[in-house]
């Protein structure tokens, strides 16, 4: 019987966003397809992490622990991306990622980034430029929530 995770493509999204399917699919082969089904936890808050991940099929929870009960800062779909810190600044998680429904994620661990990097410079140098663009994406929404939050 064949695997299903092996038919599975990349979303033309997010950092993906500009990529040929050849390229989706030359970078799904430099990581991995993992299965993850509720109620268990991909990722725990506080957990050391050295990879990064996309949502390829599903969708996941991201939840932090407040002062008296969880809350649920974000939802995940394909072509999401997280844990990219992780691959740049290995350290503790700042939330837990739960799938809401069974999803499939692709991940990239440092080890397999820098195979990437080594083998394939053009591909990698898309990643890169893919991950550049949502970090900086995000830290301008921060950067945007701070100075309104100082005008009040």
């Amino acid at each position: 019987m064949s695997d299903p995770l092996s038919h599975m493509n990349l979303p033309a999204s997010g950092i993906t966003t500009h990529f040929t399917d050849e390229a989706r699919a030359a970078l799904a082969g430099y990581g991995e397809y993992v299965a993850v089904e509720p109620p268990h936890n991909l990722i725990d808050e506080g957990q050391e992490l050295s990879s990064m991940y996309i949502v390829a099929a599903g969708q996941l929870s991201v939840r932090r622990q407040g002062q008296s009960s969880e809350i649920e800062l974000a939802k995940l779909k394909p072509g999401d991306t997280f844990g990219e810190i992780s691959i740049f600044d290995p350290g503790p998680t700042s939330a837990t990622i739960t799938p809401a429904e069974p999803s499939v994620v692709w991940r990239l661990s440092l080890q397999q980034l820098d195979f990437l990097m080594n083998n394939n410079h053009k591909l990698g140098g898309m990643l890169l430029i893919g991950l550049a663009t949502i970090l900086s994406r995000r830290l301008r929404e921060m950067n945007k929530k701070y100075v309104d939050a100082a005008r009040v």
